[in-house]
């Protein structure tokens, strides 16, 4: 009983020894007092209300720039739990600071909290505040924060559209008219916050619509980029009367104005603002406009390019434009599908420029989004066939970043358009195989490891696309030469799994033998333990893409040789895999595998001599006497991976867009996420020795595609080479 006493009574003198830390501390100490405010309510919430927080408004007027920013930040989460305080006086004082890093802080509090307010605070406190910054007399960081002020409280829910535009639509329409530009292109940009709380279309059409027109003549280019902006945000608060009579006619004026010498920055805003334009008033647009905006989009997609006879032109603000071009091409191409069906080619021709951009920013963009617009065109896809394969051999890193995540969605949406299939004398199938080998070349010359994972992730769509012969021809003996030869372990990894993807879809046996030979050869019975090292690794993708019967019957027993492998970080990965192991065998069909892997756990208990190998092994035996619960699901799914590759291999299942369910499953998945995964050298990293890190190099290019001795290959195509 004593102790629980003195435990409340030190729970209530709490607060009374903060206070004293406050009142009697240095600067760091009231800081931590500050930070420590949430826990303090928790402990005694009248105390601290009373006692502490009153105590840190008293100061907050003198004190430094960190305490005010700690407060600021602190202050936000106080007026959130509702405290019955008065807390909006000292952020009110704090935003009226003459220090702009404190007056920004306390800005930054109060915008976000005003939606936690209630109403009578809103109109009574903070709604006067922001009329008083809004004068001419105060400076001009105040009257740029208050147009954010006046936004955000036009859309409080308790403000009516009567409010807004009572009290806060005259202090906005004043603000529009401000001397400098950048309290009007703040303000510009806040139009449509205000239009929402106005929710009326005619209020909107004859208040605010005026006064955009007048900023988008305005004689600051930033001001007129600000109205680009905010016309294009108005649309969804105008009715169709409006679009037609204001919007589109200010649109077009404004596209014809940007042009011009004194455009500045209004041409990169419009480019940038086109695609949601476009989407907006599609639907209310007459032939000739969709046509007229086209074309005018095709001007936008040349500035500053030699070709478009432009002169004296910011080369930035030039690319700018162009790259925001290519940002919209999704846009532009759903724009021309539905309204200008018969203008593909004259689409066609602003694609092509800007896929080849001389500049590489916009390549990269088009390649970035390269896949949006192929979904778009669907079967109207091979007229961006020849860019494509342009940009699989483009020469610059940044685009190849940007392409090379996207090559799987790429390909099998040139298969669903029938431009890629499994006939080898196709054209489009031979230029696009082409490409993607000049591609390799260009992300394997590099050091990026993970931009060379991502492309083996990509190769594993290959089955669908392409026919057996090809994929053999000219990619297996590529990707195993990578899981053979390279130096960065992921990127091994992951070129085991698709060469497995690549095993498991192959209709002929002479391959597959080839295969799996030269996996068991080449990795399992190599002489470098780093490289055995992925044969385990290969082995657990193998569980994952193979059924258990398929496993059993090609890498099972070659799995378990490695347990007598003389490198004690080798068996520790194979004694790591033994629950997954036991788990997969079917008595009594499997009685001869279960004598082995007994014979192996009974071999180890009695001969290892490596202490984490032995620890390891404890652990993984209570897992194996673990009876597995959700084994129905998996003998579910063994039975559907069985029956899939008893098809593939008497070649009746055609693999396709929605066929195998392994492939579905299988692609780009991360190898740390497959089933029973070895843990990396971080997980075993009290283990003697360890795992070996892995070091990241480049496979020479001249190397790669050569076919290794003794494999039985067919001839290779001459017109790949």
């Amino acid at each position: 009983m004593d102790l629980e006493e003195d435990i409340k009574d030190e729970e209530e003198q709490e607060p009374t020894i903060w206070q004293d830390i406050y009142m009697n501390g240095d600067d760091l100490q009231k800081l931590s007092v500050v930070q420590s405010l949430p826990d303090l309510l928790q402990t005694d919430r009248n105390a601290t209300v009373q006692r502490i927080i009153p105590k840190i408004q008293q100061e907050l007027p003198n004190s430094s720039s960190e305490f005010h920013i700690a407060a600021s930040k602190i202050f936000k989460l106080l007026v959130e739990m509702n405290l019955n305080l008065n807390l909006m006086r000292p952020i009110l004082q704090g935003i009226e600071s003459r220090d702009l890093i404190v007056s920004n802080a306390w800005l930054e509090t109060l915008l976000s909290v005003i939606v936690a307010l209630n109403e009578a605070t809103v109109k009574n406190e903070v709604l006067p505040f922001a009329s008083k910054m809004s004068q001419l007399t105060r400076p001009v960081n105040f009257r740029i924060g208050c147009c954010r002020v006046l936004s955000q409280i036009a859309l409080h829910p308790k403000m009516s559209p009567f409010d807004v535009k009572k009290d806060i639509l005259p202090v906005v329409q004043s603000l529009c008219q401000d001397c400098l530009p950048d309290v009007r292109s703040a303000m510009c940009m806040e139009l449509p916050n205000v239009a929402k709380g106005l929710a009326s279309d005619a209020v909107v059409k004859s208040s605010l619509l005026p006064c955009v027109v007048e900023l988008s003549n305005d004689e600051n280019s930033m001001t007129r980029a600000a109205a680009i902006d905010t016309v294009v945000n108005l649309i969804q608060y105008s009715n169709s009367e409006t679009i037609l009579s204001t919007i589109i006619p200010l649109m077009k004026s404004l596209c014809q104005s940007s042009l011009k010498k004194d455009g500045g920055q209004t041409y990169p805003a419009l480019a940038r603002s086109y695609g949601k334009l476009l989407v907006n008033v599609s639907k209310h647009l007459a032939i000739t406009d969709c046509s007229w905006f086209l074309d005018f989009y095709k001007t936008l997609s040349t500035r500053g390019v030699a070709t478009s006879h432009s002169e004296d032109i910011d080369p930035a603000l030039a690319v700018a434009c162009r790259d925001f071009c290519a940002y919209n091409l999704p846009a532009v191409t759903l724009f021309m599908r539905d309204r200008l069906r018969g203008e593909e080619n004259k689409w066609y021709g602003i694609f092509k420029e800007l896929a080849a951009d001389p500049c590489y920013i916009v390549r990269r963009t088009v390649a970035r989004c390269i896949h949006e617009v192929i979904k778009i065109l669907d079967t109207s896809c091979a007229l961006v066939v020849p860019d494509i394969v342009k940009l699989m051999s483009d020469d610059t890193e940044e685009v190849l970043d940007s392409l090379v995540p996207h090559l799987s969605a790429i390909l099998l949406q040139l298969n669903a358009a029938g431009l890629l299939t499994t006939d080898d004398n196709k054209q489009t199938t031979i230029d696009i195989g082409r490409a993607l080998l000049k591609c390799q070349a260009g992300v394997f010359k590099c050091y990026n490891w993970r931009r060379k994972m991502t492309y083996l992730q990509q190769l594993e769509c290959l089955p669908v696309c392409f026919s057996v012969d090809f994929i053999h021809q000219h990619f297996t003996t590529l990707v195993l030469k990578l899981t053979v030869e390279g130096r960065c372990r992921p990127v091994r990894s992951q070129a085991s799994r698709t060469i497995l993807v690549f095993l498991r879809y192959n209709t002929k046996e002479n391959h597959r033998r080839w295969i799996r030979d030269s996996l068991i050869r080449e990795l399992c019975n190599s002489k470098c333990s780093y490289t055995r090292h992925i044969f385990i690794y290969m082995c657990v993708h193998a569980i994952d893409v193979f059924s258990w019967k398929y496993f059993k019957e090609f890498f099972y027993l070659q799995l378990l040789s490695l347990g007598e492998d003389p490198v004690s970080t080798v068996r520790l990965c194979v004694v790591k895999l033994c629950p997954i192991l036991k788990h997969m065998l079917m008595l009594p069909m499997d009685r001869n595998l279960q004598v082995k892997l007994e014979q192996f756990v009974s071999k180890i208990e009695m001969m290892e001599k490596d202490r984490d190998v032995l620890d390891t092994l404890k652990v993984k035996l209570k897992e194996m006497r673990t009876p597995q619960v959700s084994k129905q699901e998996a003998l579910l799914k063994e039975r559907m991976k069985m029956e899939e590759e008893d098809k593939i291999q008497r070649g009746q299942l055609t693999v396709g867009l929605g066929a195998p369910a392994t492939m579905r499953g299988g692609v780009g998945q991360h190898p740390a996420t497959a089933p029973g995964r070895i843990p990396s050298q971080r997980d075993t990293r009290g283990g003697r020795g360890g795992l070996i890190r892995a070091r990241t190099a480049t496979v020479p290019s001249k190397r790669i595609g050569s076919t290794p001795r003794n494999a039985s290959n067919p001839k290779r195509d001459p017109r790949i080479h």
